[in-house]
């Protein structure tokens, strides 16, 4: 059901619609319709927030979404702005002659704990490099931009990194 029909109102009509009808000169009807300016101005940032709230309420923390999201926000002409999966460093286990398990690395890294748990993330924002502004303080400010609006629309336990592409 369509209830965006339900929200025009057409200030000038319905004064006239109220006003009996031997007060319906011009003067009575602009000196209302001025009297209603403060009226007017609330009802269009209800309007405004309106929009905005039915824009937060149709984007979620799905990836199609998200990416819309940034990109209606951050690069809206080409929108470049794209989200990958995440890369995992898989643990690698190296065990005791107790244990009596095969202890073969062959080409295998061995990670630290620290790598193992700030190297991985669920996704990577991958953001083109033309976005990324000229000043240190200016990109700390973009940085941050983005990162509220992914955090706002991901899932809490998600995790992300930004990377700038060529």
């Amino acid at each position: 059901m369509n209830f965006n029909k339900i929200y025009i109102i057409d200030f000038r009509i319905l004064i006239t619609w109220l006003l009996p009808t031997f007060l319906r000169g011009v003067i009575h009807i602009e000196w209302l319709d001025t009297l209603c300016n403060p009226i007017k101005e609330v009802y269009e940032s209800f309007l405004k927030y309106r929009s905005r709230v039915n824009y937060k309420l149709s984007h979620n923390s799905q990836v199609c979404y998200l990416q819309a999201a940034l990109n209606d926000t951050f690069d809206a002409q080409q929108r470049r702005i794209r989200i990958r999966n995440g890369i995992f460093l898989q643990a690698l286990y190296v065990y005791t002659d107790q244990e009596q398990r095969p202890v073969y690395l062959g080409s295998e890294f061995i990670y630290t704990d620290e790598d193992l748990i700030s190297g991985s993330s669920d996704f990577v924002l991958r953001i083109p490099s033309e976005l990324k502004p000229i000043g240190a303080i200016a990109l700390e400010g973009l940085e941050n931009d983005i990162k509220a609006l992914t955090n706002e629309y991901k899932l809490a336990s998600k995790t992300y990194n930004i990377q700038w592409i060529e």
